[in-house]
């Protein structure tokens, strides 16, 4: 059924032959998986038993752990494997622990990038490191992973990590609470294994910024349907990305006393590249009311998002190599560094500094010493506001805006809306008309297998939420294909 559904809508497409051979592939793994595919069931929560279970299970098994509540003094771990750990239900399968989870993946491919782990609650105080580790660094970037429908509730006040994300790995994260103190409940350091020790030229995330900007694809880290909530004085960072460059897309999120944040470019590495922030709900309580979104590095769209309870109803933005820091090897942003822009702003003698707000990826470091700069592509803000119809598609006024952080003549001259002696701005505040050209990609991710929502997804070519679950869609990520596209093109 999934492979003559697909091949109709691939036959009535101009892309006939590349949705033909994806289906193909779909039909050869999703069947293989089916056969092969075991379930081995752990004989209790114990960290031992879980971890006995796992290395029992072969590629593709599912490990299924009972109710129950236990403790953990270490981590479960696999590496170069493809598990789906399962447990009974976050609140039924309750693992008391500091480090939880420990996944790596050093294939050239993304062959073991395709786990899962769901229906868990993982709790403690406060992490002192990291809960959820995930390595998968090595070689071109992977895909395929999702964590979901779990609990991360570590309440106290400290300064951990829920789940960290290693390399240039675009999963999935839906559908899970996560109960934070202070710290970052999500992390994502897109830095690759041999881009440490870092050089200045070759600077952590170098790989990821060489990449496309590829916005409205899924070439990001997705995470959707997800509530965060602190209760510890000052908050926490529902997302952010250091050491690496990280892409994410965050949406249809309840964010709770915490914000979005993403580091700058410093020392030897890349910021945040991309930040596609759309459908939200950002609250601001007694633990924290500061602002929803802070950004210094990167671009994308933020749109559709509903701020309330904040001191200031805005995106913080920075470059702070432009006006307050030049220590570490990439030192200030004062136009006398190859790597920056150097275009010319008497204002910003350095503008655009590497990788700041509005420009794109896609350059190497060779490519930009030798004088071939990072293109211009500007943030674009659009529809945000305290209404709850700005995240529901209902009425909203468009009243969040941006603010340059500090505020400051050299602040402002480095991020700006208006026009810089090149004509080029670093962010847009379009009120409510959409970046043109941009569409955001399929929704709910089709790593969820579950049907698209209307109007915000493959209208008639459902084909990639059916059967085949991470496999299915991992081989269109091969192919090229996956992406949203428009009634009757191909899946």
């Amino acid at each position: 059924m999934l492979v003559e559904a697909c091949e109709h809508a691939a036959m009535s497409s101009p892309s006939t032959r590349l949705a033909t051979v994806g289906v193909l592939a779909l039909g050869v793994i999703a069947g293989h998986r089916g056969v092969e595919a075991a379930t081995v069931e752990a004989a209790s929560c114990s960290q031992l038993d879980v971890q006995a279970a796992v290395e029992r299970a072969a590629v593709d098994d599912t490990v299924t752990v009972p109710a129950g509540a236990c403790a953990w003094s270490e981590a479960v771990a696999w590496r170069n494997t493809n598990l789906q750990l399962l447990g009974a239900g976050a609140g039924q399968t309750v693992i008391t622990c500091q480090a939880c989870l420990s996944i790596t993946s050093d294939a050239m491919t993304s062959e073991f990038s395709r786990w899962r782990v769901s229906g868990f609650t993982f709790q403690g105080d406060a992490p002192s490191g990291t809960v959820v580790q995930i390595w998968d660094n090595v070689g071109p970037w992977k895909a395929g992973w999702r964590f979901d429908h779990n609990e991360l509730a570590f309440p106290g006040a400290g300064s951990g990590y829920g789940i960290f994300v290693g390399g240039v790995s675009y999963g999935l994260i839906d559908n899970n609470v996560f109960r934070w103190g202070n710290g970052l409940a999500i992390i994502n350091v897109a830095q690759q294994a041999d881009e440490y020790p870092a050089t200045i030229t070759n600077l952590q995330g170098a790989y990821a910024a060489s990449l496309p900007l590829d916005m409205g694809t899924e070439k990001a880290l997705y995470i959707e349907d997800n509530r965060f909530e602190s209760t510890a004085p000052g908050g926490c960072a529902a997302y952010d990305t250091s050491s690496g460059g990280g892409r994410a897309v965050f949406r249809h999120n309840e964010v709770v006393g915490c914000l979005y944040y993403s580091h700058w470019t410093r020392t030897l590495e890349i910021g945040g590249i991309l930040h596609e922030i759309y459908r939200n709900r950002f609250v601001g309580n007694d633990a924290y009311r500061g602002y929803p979104i802070r950004l210094e590095a990167g671009t994308g769209a933020i749109f559709d998002n509903t701020s309330i309870g904040f001191d200031e109803h805005v995106a913080v933005l920075d470059e702070r190599r432009g006006f307050v820091e030049a220590d570490g090897e990439l030192g200030a942003c004062d136009g006398s560094k190859a790597w920056d822009g150097n275009a010319g702003d008497a204002a910003a003698p350095g503008w655009p500094c590497l990788g700041q707000i509005g420009r794109a990826p896609g350059k190497t470091m060779a490519q930009l010493m030798a004088g071939d700069k990072q293109e211009s592509a500007p943030l674009y803000f659009w529809n945000n506001g305290v209404e709850e119809g700005c995240h529901t598609g209902g009425a909203c006024t468009d009243s969040m805006t941006a603010s340059v952080y500090d505020g400051s003549p050299a602040a402002e001259a480095h991020v700006r809306a208006t026009p810089h002696p090149n004509g080029e701005v670093d962010y847009v505040l379009s009120g409510g008309t959409p970046k043109p050209g941009y569409t955001p990609y399929a929704y709910p991710h089709p790593l969820r297998g579950e049907p698209l929502a209307a109007g915000e997804g493959d209208e008639g070519c459902g084909c990639r939420a059916r059967g085949g679950g991470a496999s299915a869609w991992l081989v269109l990520v091969a192919l090229g294909a996956v992406r949203r596209r428009r009634a009757g093109r191909a899946c």
